[in-house]
C-alpha cells in the first residue's frame, strides 16, 4: 500500500514531466509526434499544459497520499482498494474506445491504459481481503 501510495504521490508528478502526452508533448517540437502513435497532440493555449493532466495528477496524487496513510492499518481502509480498482477500471474503459476514436489520443494505449490495469492488478493481489 506504501508502495503504491509512494509511487502515486510522489513519482507520477514526476512522470507526467517527462511523459509524451504530458507537458512536453508540443512544447518541445509543436507539431511533431512521437512516431507511430498517431498525429500531434492538438495544441493547447497554455503551451502543451493541457488542463485534464492537473486534474487526473491531483486525484491519482490524494489517492497516493491516503494510501501511505491507509498503510498503517490496510483492513480498516478497504474502501481506498475498492476505490482505486473500480475508478482505475473505469478510466481505462473510457480511454480505450476514446484511444481509438481520436487518433491523435494512440498513446494512451501504450502508456496510461497498460499503467492503469497494473495498477488494478497490483490492487487486486495486495487487498485486504487477499491477503492474510
Amino acid at each position: 500500500m506504501k508502495l503504491l501510495g509512494w509511487g502515486l504521490a510522489a513519482v507520477l508528478p514526476f512522470m507526467l514531466v517527462i511523459y509524451p502526452p504530458g507537458f512536453l508533448w508540443g512544447a518541445i517540437s509543436p507539431g511533431i509526434c512521437f512516431p507511430e502513435i498517431g498525429p500531434a497532440h492538438p495544441p493547447s493555449p497554455y503551451d502543451a499544459l493541457h488542463p485534464y493532466l492537473f486534474m487526473l495528477m491531483a486525484l491519482y496524487v490524494a489517492l497516493g497520499i491516503l494510501f501511505i496513510r491507509g498503510a498503517r492499518d490496510p483492513k480498516a481502509n478497504v474502501g481506498l482498494f475498492d476505490f482505486g480498482i473500480l475508478s482505475s477500471v473505469l478510466h481505462a474503459l473510457v480511454m480505450i474506445p476514446q484511444s481509438f476514436y481520436y487518433p491523435n489520443e494512440h498513446a494512451h494505449l501504450w502508456a496510461d491504459i497498460p499503467l492503469l490495469i497494473i495498477m488494478v492488478v497490483l490492487l487486486w493481489v495486495w487487498h485486504p481481503k487477499h491477503v492474510k
